[in-house]
């Protein structure tokens, strides 16, 4: 254990560097070593699964419940079976050991999300689609699954099935973001044709599990991590905002009756010229400058800077006036080309 030196022992240690009495070579060999253990370095795959923190994003945990009890209703609806869904995971991988996981035979639907024109994917396992597929036509579902991949006509009868997941995803999603839509561009049975975005980037995953009687399978949602970059505020927020939000509309309404308020500069431009710097130098008291506009014409007038009326100029009630004839909705296409006068 290291010991502090006082001031008497340290100045008898300089004093003796300094004459030579003191071999550092000697002391350096006496010194016992720190006694601390080498750090053990592990190695790190960065495309491993890593498990987001529970508690992180209370928000996603509540549109996953909401979701996996519209879908529990809804599919059952549909296929004619009670179905049971749960949500299973939430984790971050990377998108081609994504793909290298799914097994065929299996269902991918391939989506476009707006308004961030991402692409995502919708995956349903072979084993539960089957039995979907069984319960939408009338079966016992309790047939054995065949050993062979799915036909055109069973994949394109699967997809219209996962619409009603396609449709609660956005519903569920819509909290977020009314603008957030979840379409539909294709389906494949085989994970190699779906790979729609780069095999390094990050995906988010969101898992649930699918009960039809004895079986057991998983609907896995793949998002971009940008979705996630988008939404990371009010997925950590949770939702709890509903007090917030009328309050917000108050404040909202507050802040509108006060800027009706604020002073804006009204200005009727009259006409536009140019002159030389030498020209603007001589002009003196007393001297005209002629005007190349038409006063009957119209002139545009500017709000702030920006030109958001045309007008006529007149007289009412013995003063000058100016009356609006026009709203101008794209004030770029009046953009000053020369000074005003």
């Amino acid at each position: 254990m290291s010991q502090i030196l006082s001031n008497e022992e340290i100045d008898a240690l300089m004093v003796g560097l300094e004459e030579g009495s003191i071999d550092l070579s000697e002391v350096e060999d006496e010194i016992p070593a720190s006694g601390v253990e080498e750090k053990k370095v592990t190695s790190y795959f960065f495309g491993q699964q890593t498990a987001i923190r529970v508690g992180s994003l209370p928000g996603l945990d509540l549109i996953n419940e909401h979701l996996a009890s519209q879908l529990s209703f809804k599919m059952s609806q549909k296929v004619g079976r009670e179905v049971h869904v749960q949500p299973k995971s939430t984790i971050n991988q990377i998108f081609g050991r994504y793909l290298h996981s799914l097994d065929p035979p299996i269902f991918i639907s391939i989506c476009r999300v707006e308004p961030s024109q991402s692409m995502s994917l919708l995956s349903v396992d072979g084993e539960v689609m089957y039995h979907m597929l069984e319960g939408y036509f009338g079966g016992s579902g309790e047939s054995e699954r065949p050993f062979r991949n799915f036909s055109p006509f069973e994949m394109k009868v699967t997809d219209r099935i996962m619409d009603v997941c396609r449709e609660q995803i956005e519903l569920s999603w819509k909290k977020l973001d009314p603008a957030f839509r979840l379409i539909s561009t294709r389906w494949e049975n085989q994970p190699q044709f779906a790979a729609v975005m780069p095999l390094d980037e990050s995906v988010f995953l969101i898992s649930f599990s699918l009960e039809m009687g004895d079986t057991e399978g998983t609907l896995t949602i793949c998002f971009p991590q940008v979705i996630l970059e988008l939404f990371k505020q009010q997925l950590k927020s949770g939702f709890q905002q509903r007090e917030h939000v009328e309050g917000e509309s108050f404040w909202e309404a507050a802040m509108v009756h006060e800027l009706s308020y604020v002073p804006l500069r009204f200005d009727p431009i009259v006409t536009r010229m140019t002159m030389s710097v030498q020209e603007m130098l001589s002009l003196q008291i007393g001297d005209v400058v002629m005007l190349n506009a038409d006063m009957t014409e119209e002139m545009q007038i500017e709000v702030a800077g920006r030109v958001k009326y045309l007008g006529v100029g007149g007289v009412s009630n013995g003063k000058r006036a100016i009356k609006i004839t026009q709203t101008v909705t794209d004030p770029n296409l009046y953009q000053r080309k020369d000074h005003t006068l």
